[in-house]
């Protein structure tokens, strides 16, 4: 008997047995059963078990002897039930699948599926990575039967490379990536190998090619015998030899110019079209500096022309190679998946798939019984990810394209699918996507199926982590607390999540657990099997996985090994299964009771409710009669007070509809955040082209303008929708005189008597929002000063040198700690104004030294920064009010010294706090860092999502949403001896905020039934924190309920408190993915000092904070 040790703190050590397994009792009596109850097992009893009980109608008295020989040989003892044990656990004579291919061969290639690649030439992303031959030297010894590579000129335009145009990918020589194919193609399988091109060569390189392929593949190349099909050879009848698929060329230069034109027309779309990148592929564009994107923008116009210049004349030895024309007819989606006259490929996105499969599935499925369907992935995948094959497989397609270089667990179902037919790359497809009825009908997969087999899985037990891992990969304290998932992947219907119990600080875990599969279209199906180590404060562990095709696998007692997630296959590793296949017989049922049978499983009912008092009441508490704020939205707090004694809901560059560099300007996005409740909107204003008018657009960059007076209109006609308080424009001018009296003549004309304009040129103190109600005011720097601090800020900063930053990912990153932390780049931001350089500076020297006087008299809060250091510009002035302007780092760096005179400042005067200069995707910060020192302004880009805007948000939905928050006493007191509130001081604990989250219900309605996960139902589980200062912010979890549309917590929380004027409640709930990021469930951010006590109905928002039509929680909120 072992032990195990693990060492704590160098001082303690923990010992922990290790109990050798023994088999199970189901081994023990299968043993007796097939032995007649004798010690030791013969061949003939051996023979008779395998034949019986393992299904293995194929094996002969001679094997059986074999296999006791090794067995005699290897444990050098009688065949006992332990080394009939050791006999199941060995993955060479007990294996879960068939390791010959067994699938007819001969029919054509059209009825096969096919191990197909993507950019097989790359090593990483899509966008930077090396291209090499090593990832196509990879693949084939994996068994991939199609390579593609994508062809362009060299740069001295005389030879071919390999490479992902117009993307910073290095090239590869085609020559290295040909002998590399030739070398490898049939190392794991003598199946045909498809090499698939995407060519961009002028005829005289086409020719090179063809000569290439010729002179290097020789007689492994296989010629058409005419220039079209019309019927696919087989792949028994290919064996040995390499094909070529592409467009002839001329049909490329068609396609081309086709998608040139349908890309250049934006009133129209395409299932192929992509917009924009998504979520986190969007981080790959923010890396991107200014001059690296106008190289891009110049190099991809450059590529374009050529492309359409080098494919007028065609190279006839190259198109005599194309065996599999990849063709696109003229019209529309129906015409291209006419399967009439000779056989050809044509390729799809995925989402072009899903979304022609809506109203085209039964066409899509008739096309792939003659012709080859390509499914390749979105654009946006950067990363090199993957999406769900089965989107592909179900309608027959054969080439379902992944990017096989990375991992997750969608290339996990693609590795388990062509585990099938001996792993030789081409899988039969079913007859039912082959086949058509008597009527020309085909196999429809939206219709849901009757079971047709159950498929039983018992997990007995595991071993091979003890020599696989160190003794501290899963616990640094002691052994792994292994659990496994097994799953179902196929059509809707058949897609099922189970788990076992989790087996506590065991290195050979004995679970003993059985699953039930119900299937309706077994040959489609995938079993999953995935190991995890529980891990109660971080995600779980993982430790190994394994995907296997169920119409494959053999009954009985199986070793199953497990592989990495890349895929490779662990040495040790293995569970010991048995499965169980059952036929369903139930010829007579009806199209009515399964549709009764399908609508039992709909859950929906929360209670067993017997009485409808009580059902009422549930049912109001979950209503929205009933919400966490008050019912009725109304302004209640005092606003009578001076602006600077309000937080107020603030925009940055309100006009960008995008990210800071690219993006169009437009009025849309300002009319958005007005309707939000948004009540200052900022404009960047410059001259036109001809510069006898004003536009806004963020200077110095390629985004697209939008005339003034057109936001001006805007603002007036949606000023006041979401609140009637005030609303403040602040102006950033790069105006000539003439051009700010035109501004002022715009101003003064478009709004009239809704402008505010100050009885004096400086105020004293700042008007109240109460005085103010449906009022425009307007706040900038008066032309003199704006010069004289942007040639302050020149001198002392210099340009801007910091390289693009993206701090919060879409909703995944946590919002950004208060509590400390280096800010090493504040020396390299400066103001907003930074993308000035000297040029403009003497310009505008020139143009302001007479400024415009009707302009000056329209500015009622005057932005002004007094000549000296930190401290000048915090002095108070008795005398006259003013806004001064913080970037968020200045803003820490200053609080670090002078966080007090920050909060006195701000009691009579304004602070404006905007991003960093850096955050060019339009992200955000933490805006407590602005609301604690007492900042009014804290501007935000409006146009994104993420956490730091839920809170922003969160912040506003106070005081009825009007836009204008009281600041908390603190702020604004003076004590007896001119003592103001330190935001760096702990205080003692105010209250504590206990929160019970019940339950949660509406996503089964809001989301597609395969949003969360395409094979189970969702895994919810719900965060629950606070947001303030430093001593208050948390973050705590519930435990994730699996596989429920209506997830029932009853999990309570307390969160003790110092400044609950301060606090934030967040909630959030996500969706558990075991391989990939959990998936985003609905969101909410609620201040603590409005929160009403008692069960309440707490609706869910979106990512973009659009509220849910059904989804929401049942919360509790009690104060202590």
């Amino acid at each position: 008997m072992a032990t195990h040790n693990y060492k704590i703190f160098s001082c303690f050590n923990r010992k922990f047995t290790v109990t050798e397994q023994g088999p199970p009792p189901d081994v023990e009596k299968a043993f007796s059963v097939f032995t007649g109850g004798a010690s030791s097992m013969s061949a003939d009893h051996l023979l008779r078990f395998l034949e019986e009980h393992q299904g293995e109608a194929d094996c002969t008295l001679s094997d059986s002897e074999g296999i006791l020989e090794q067995l005699r040989k290897d444990q050098e003892s009688e065949i006992d039930v332990h080394v009939f044990f050791q006999f199941l656990l060995h993955h060479s004579f007990n294996s879960p699948i068939k390791s010959q291919v067994h699938h007819d061969m001969n029919a054509p290639l059209s009825h096969y599926f096919i191990y197909t690649g993507h950019n097989s030439y790359l090593t990483g992303n899509q966008l930077s990575s090396d291209c090499s031959d090593l990832p196509i030297i990879k693949a084939l010894q994996r068994g991939v039967r199609v390579i593609e590579l994508d062809l362009w000129p060299n740069s001295a335009k005389d030879d071919i490379d390999v490479v992902h145009g117009r993307t910073l990918t290095t090239p590869v020589t085609l020559i290295r990536c040909f002998k590399s194919i030739k070398e490898y193609a049939f190392v794991k399988t003598h199946y045909p190998l498809i090499i698939t091109l995407e060519d961009h060569l002028t005829p005289d390189l086409q020719a090179k090619v063809a000569g290439m392929a010729i002179q290097i593949f020789g007689e492994m190349l296989y010629y058409p015998e005419t220039d079209s099909l019309t019927e696919f050879p087989t792949p028994e009848s290919l064996k040995g030899r390499i094909l070529i698929s592409t467009k002839p060329p001329k049909e490329f230069l068609e396609s081309k110019q086709s998608d040139d034109k349908e890309s250049a027309d934006k009133g129209s779309s395409s299932p192929d079209q992509i917009n924009e990148p998504e979520n986190d592929d969007k981080l790959c564009y923010a890396l991107l500096t200014f001059d690296l994107y106008k190289f891009i923008h110049s190099a991809c116009k450059d590529l374009n022309a050529y492309d359409k210049k080098s494919h007028y004349q065609t190279a006839p030895e190259y198109k005599q190679l194309i065996t599999i024309h990849a063709g696109k007819p003229k019209g529309d989606v129906q015409d291209e998946l006419k399967a009439v006259g000779n056989v050809r490929r044509l390729s799809l996105s995925e989402q072009a798939l899903e979304k022609v499969s809506e109203s085209y599935g039964a066409d899509i499925v008739r096309f792939t019984q003659k012709n080859i369907l390509r499914v390749y992935p979105k654009g946006t995948r950067l990363n090199s990810s993957n999406y769900r094959p089965h989107i592909g497989w179900t309608y027959g397609a054969q080439m379902v394209a992944f990017n096989m270089q990375g991992y997750g667990k969608s290339l996990w179902f693609m590795q388990g699918m062509f585990r099938a037919n001996g792993g030789c790359g081409y899988v039969k497809k079913p007859d039912f996507l082959i086949e058509q009825g008597p009527q020309n009908e085909v196999f429809d997969p939206k219709i849901t199926l009757p079971v047709k087999k159950t498929l039983k899985v018992k997990v007995y037990m595991g071993n091979g982590w003890s020599l696989d891992f160190s003794q501290t990969d899963f616990d640094t304290y002691s052994p792994p607390d292994f659990y496994v998932k097994v799953c179902t992947i196929g059509v809707p219907a058949d897609m099922a999540k189970k788990k076992t119990s989790v087996i506590s600080n065991d290195w050979f875990p004995i679970w003993d657990e059985e699953f039930d599969f119900p299937l309706t279209v077994p040959e489609l199906t995938l079993l999953r099997i995935e190991v995890r180590e529980n891990d109660r404060h971080q995600k779980d562990d993982f430790a190994g996985q394994t995907c296997l095709p169920v119409s494959e696998i053999k009954s009985g007692f199986r070793s199953v090994p497990l592989y990495d997630k890349k895929g490779d296959k662990l040495k040790s590793v293995k569970l010991l299964l048995r499965f169980l296949v059952e036929v369903q017989r139930e010829e007579n049922t009806t199209e009515e009771e399964a549709q009764a049978i399908i609508d039992g499983h709909k859950h929906l009912s929360i209670f067993h409710r017997q009485g409808l008092n009580l059902e009422s009441f549930f049912n109001y508490l979950f209503s929205p009669n009933n919400p966490p704020l008050s019912p009725s939205p109304r302004v209640y707090q005092d606003m009578t007070s001076p602006l600077s004694h309000y937080f107020i809901y603030t925009g940055h560059n309100s006009y960008l509809t995008g990210n800071q560099l690219s993006s169009d300007c437009s009025e849309a996005p300002i009319v958005k955040a007005l309707q939000r409740g948004v009540r200052v909107i900022e404009l960047d204003i410059w001259p036109n082209a001809s510069k006898d008018d004003v536009d806004v657009l963020h200077g110095r960059t390629l985004t697209s303008p939008v005339a003034l007076i057109k936001c001006l209109r805007s603002i007036k006609q949606h000023a006041f929708d979401a609140s009637e308080y005030p609303v403040v424009i602040t102006l950033e001018d790069h105006l000539t005189p003439d051009l700010q009296a035109k501004v002022a003549e715009m101003i003064t004309q478009t709004f009239g008597d809704m402008l505010f304009c100050p009885s004096s040129e400086s105020l004293k103190e700042f008007p109240s929002p109460e005085s103010l109600k449906r009022r425009i005011i307007i706040s900038t720097k008066p032309p003199k000063e704006y010069l004289e601090a942007k040639e302050a800020q020149e001198r002392e900063e210099g340009p801007l040198k910091g390289k693009p930053a993206d701090d919060e990912e879409a909703w995944g990153k946590e919002v950004p700690s208060l509590r400390g932390g280096t800010i090493s780049d504040y020396k390299n931001i400066g103001d907003e104004d930074d993308l000035d350089d000297e040029d403009d500076i003497d310009e505008a020297a020139k143009s302001r030294q007479n400024t415009s006087d009707e302009y000056r008299r329209l500015i009622a809060i005057h932005a002004g920064k007094p000549k000296g250091g930190l401290e000048e510009c915090l002095k108070v002035d008795p005398d006259k009010v003013r806004r001064l302007s913080l970037s968020e780092l200045q803003l820490e760096k200053a609080a670090e010294t002078h966080g007090k005179e920050i909060v006195r400042f701000t009691q009579r005067n304004m602070l404006r706090v905007y991003p960093k200069g850096t955050r060019i995707t339009s992200t955000n910060y933490n805006p407590l860092i602005g609301w604690m020192h007492g900042a009014q302004m804290v501007a935000f880009n409006m146009q994104g999502y993420g956490r730091s805007l839920w809170l922003m948000h969160g912040m506003f939905k106070a005081n009825g949403g009007c836009g204008y928050v009281k600041k908390p006493d603190f702020l604004l007191k003076t004590g007896p001896n001119n003592e103001v509130f330190d935001p760096k001081a702990h205080l003692p604990v105010m209250t504590t905020l206990k929160v019970t989250i019940y339950m949660g219900e509406g996503w089964f309605h809001d989301f597609k039934h395969t949003h969360f996960d395409q094979f189970s139902p969702p895994d919810f589980y719900a965060r629950v924190g606070i947001a303030g200062v430093p001593d208050d912010t948390v973050m705590k979890k519930t435990k994730s309920v699996e596989d429920n549309w209506l997830p029932s917590w009853n999990e309570v929380f307390e969160f003790p408190l110092t400044v609950p004027e301060l606090a934030l409640l967040r909630v959030e709930v996500h969706e558990y993915d075991m391989s990939e990021k959990d998936d985003f469930g609905g969101q909410t951010c609620l201040p603590v000092w409005e929160l009403r006590s008692g069960i309440r109905a707490v609706p869910l928002y979106s990512r973009r904070e659009d509220k849910y039509n059904s989804v929401k929680l049942l919360m509790r909120f009690e104060f202590i």
